[in-house]
């Protein structure tokens, strides 16, 4: 990353819905803040990927007749971070936050950078979504900065147009966790058990999540998610990344995978992803999600 020709010391924050894969948690410039999960009965789990604690998490979850409640990472957590980074000797810090609709990390975030603005650079970007978008948004960003040498602002301007421009749509299994949010009658949700309706929920354009469709049968589903990935082909002539999360439905999510792969050999990269238990929260068990990601553009 240059300034007047000069590289800047970038560090990149992501938080834990992000689920980053291990090659990217072990990256030098790469650092994480967690969210948490707290059950009626006082149990918290840590927002994670590791396979045992998520699945945990599920089955607890599905027992519960409330959901449990989220919490962002604490303000003297961040501020030890960017204190951190500071004593480390970074010139800029570029964060990558969950949309700003479902929690208050990117808000918190976006404080307490503004505070540092006389000793580093600083962006908060709100990915408005989550999960294995703010991971593929890291790894673009990597690219600019360590093969690339985008400037700051030219990856800062990169990273916004791609939370504008990526897509995530999640197929809710259980019913009964939107009963429990308070998003569907208990009679609805028997109804559309009856008729194996499956609501397809996206992130809209501002972050939150909202119904984008009622599907019947889960071969319609990817039968539309297909018509998506190809529309959005169509439109990103430097093409698109396509990953898939999941609640504890991790073979469906190979399926799907699989199938889209077929379809469609032209795709940048594949994926699957855990959806943490703070996404996981949202979704339910069994949740799958699929993200259409555009290839930002970079310099030629």
């Amino acid at each position: 990353m240059r300034e007047r020709g000069i590289m800047l010391k970038t560090a990149f924050i992501v938080d834990s819905t992000a689920g980053i894969n291990e090659q990217l948690k072990a990256h030098p410039d790469v650092y994480e803040v967690s969210l948490t999960v707290q059950f009626a009965d006082g149990e918290i789990f840590n927002d994670t990927t590791d396979e045992a604690s998520v699945v945990a998490f599920y089955q607890k979850l599905k027992q519960e007749s409330t959901l449990p409640k989220t919490a962002q990472p604490s303000p003297g957590e961040y501020y030890q971070l960017v204190e951190q980074l500071v004593d480390k000797g970074y010139d800029s810090v570029i964060a990558i936050h969950l949309s700003g609709q479902l929690s208050g990390t990117y808000q918190t975030a976006s404080m307490i950078l503004q505070e540092y603005q006389a000793k580093l650079k600083t962006a908060c970007i709100n990915s408005k979504g989550t999960s294995v978008v703010i991971e593929n948004m890291l790894e673009q960003a990597l690219q600019f900065y360590e093969h690339e040498r985008l400037s700051f602002e030219q990856i800062v301007s990169q990273l916004e147009w791609l939370a504008t421009e990526s897509h995530i749509y999640m197929m809710i299994e259980d019913l009964n966790n939107l009963v429990k949010g308070g998003r569907l009658s208990a009679t609805n949700a028997f109804l559309g058990g009856l008729l194996q309706i499956k609501p397809l929920l996206e992130f809209t354009e501002t972050g939150e999540v909202a119904l984008f469709e009622k599907i019947r049968t889960e071969k319609r589903v990817y039968r539309r998610w297909a018509e998506l990935i190809q529309a959005a082909l169509d439109k990103y002539p430097k093409g698109i990344h396509v990953r898939f999360g999941h609640g504890n439905a991790l073979e469906a999510a190979k399926k799907a995978q699989q199938m889209m792969q077929e379809l469609f050999p032209q795709v940048l990269s594949f994926g699957i992803g855990y959806l943490t238990p703070v996404v996981g929260v949202h979704g339910g068990n069994g949740v799958q999600g699929i993200a259409i990601i555009p290839a930002a553009d970079g310099i030629e």
